[in-house]
C-alpha cells in the first residue's frame, strides 16, 4: 500500500515572492501571471492519478478566476484560505489581517458554496510575533492552520529553527517539505525524506503552481543568486512532479480531518 501524504498548493502570483519584491517592475499587476496555465496542468496529472490535494487560494485569485477555482472544486479538491492580498502578518496587522480574512472567505464561499476550514499565511508569516492571527482564524470559523514552517530563512536560505506557540483551538498542521527542496534536490533524495517523515504521520508537501511552470517571466535585476533559488529545476519540476504522483497516495487536509472525526 502506498503512503499516504498531504498535497497542499500556495495558488498565488509567480511575482509574490517576498525576497524578490524590491526587484519587481512597477507595473507588476499587468504582468502576465499564468495562474491558469500553470494551475491546469496540474489539475491535470492530478486527474489522471486521481490524487486530492489542498489548495490554499489568495483571495485575489479567486475573484479574478471563480472558474477555475471551481474547476479545483469540483475536481474534489480542498480550497482552503492564503489571506486575500498575499501580505505578510507582521506587515498587515491584526485589524487589516481580519478584514482580508473576512473578504477572503466571503470570495470563496460565493464561488464554490463553502466556507474554507483552513489557512496559510503568506510566506510562512505566522509566528510568535503575529500569533494574535490564532484568534481572529478561530472568531472567523477556521479550523485548522498550515503556516507555521519549522524553518526560517537567512537571505543565503540556511535554516534555523523556530518555536511558535498556540493560543486557541484552531489545529496547527506543519508543513514539511516544500518546493524550493522538491525543486533542488534529486528525485531519489527527495522521495527518501518523504519517505522518512511518514513513518510517523503523513507529511505536508507544499507547492506554488508556478513553481512547476518552466515559462514564468524572469527577473531580470535580481542578483544571480535569488534568481538561482527563484527559478532552479522549474524546467524538469512538473516531469518530477508526475513521478511523485506515482509513489504516493495524495490527499487533502480536509480529507483528512473529515476521516479522523469520524474515527
Amino acid at each position: 500500500m502506498k503512503k499516504k501524504i498531504f498535497l497542499t498548493f500556495d495558488l498565488d502570483y509567480w511575482h509574490n515572492s517576498e525576497f524578490l519584491k524590491k526587484y519587481l517592475p512597477k507595473n507588476k499587476n499587468q504582468l502576465e501571471d499564468f495562474v491558469k496555465e500553470s494551475t491546469e496542468s496540474i489539475l491535470n496529472l492530478l486527474n489522471q492519478y486521481n490524487q486530492r490535494a489542498t489548495f490554499f487560494v489568495l483571495g485575489e485569485i479567486a475573484e479574478k478566476y471563480p472558474k477555475l477555482i471551481k474547476r479545483i472544486h469540483q475536481s474534489g479538491h480542498e480550497i482552503a484560505s492564503h489571506g486575500y492580498s498575499h501580505t505578510i502578518l507582521s506587515e498587515l496587522g491584526k485589524e487589516s489581517f481580519e478584514k482580508e480574512i473576512k473578504k477572503t472567505n466571503k470570495v470563496i464561499k460565493e464561488t464554490i458554496g463553502q466556507d474554507p476550514i483552513g489557512f496559510r499565511a503568506p510566506n510562512f508569516s505566522l509566528d510568535n510575533k503575529t500569533r494574535w492571527a490564532f484568534k481572529v482564524l478561530e472568531k472567523h470559523g477556521l479550523q485548522y492552520d498550515s503556516s507555521i514552517y519549522p524553518f526560517s530563512f537567512t537571505s543565503f536560505c540556511l535554516p534555523s529553527f523556530r518555536k511558535v506557540l498556540n493560543v486557541s483551538s484552531v489545529t496547527e498542521l506543519m508543513p514539511s517539505l516544500g518546493g524550493f527542496y522538491f525543486r533542488v534536490l534529486p528525485l531519489w533524495l527527495y522521495l527518501a525524506l518523504v519517505k522518512l517523515i511518514s513513518r510517523t504521520s503523513p507529511p505536508i508537501i507544499f507547492i506554488h503552481p508556478h513553481e512547476l511552470f518552466k515559462s514564468a517571466p524572469k527577473i531580470e535585476p535580481a542578483p544571480w543568486f535569488l534568481k538561482k533559488v527563484k527559478y532552479w529545476g522549474t524546467k524538469s519540476a512538473l516531469d518530477k512532479f508526475e513521478k511523485l504522483l506515482k509513489k504516493f497516495k495524495c490527499i487533502s487536509i480536509k480529507e483528512y480531518l473529515n476521516e479522523n472525526s469520524t474515527n
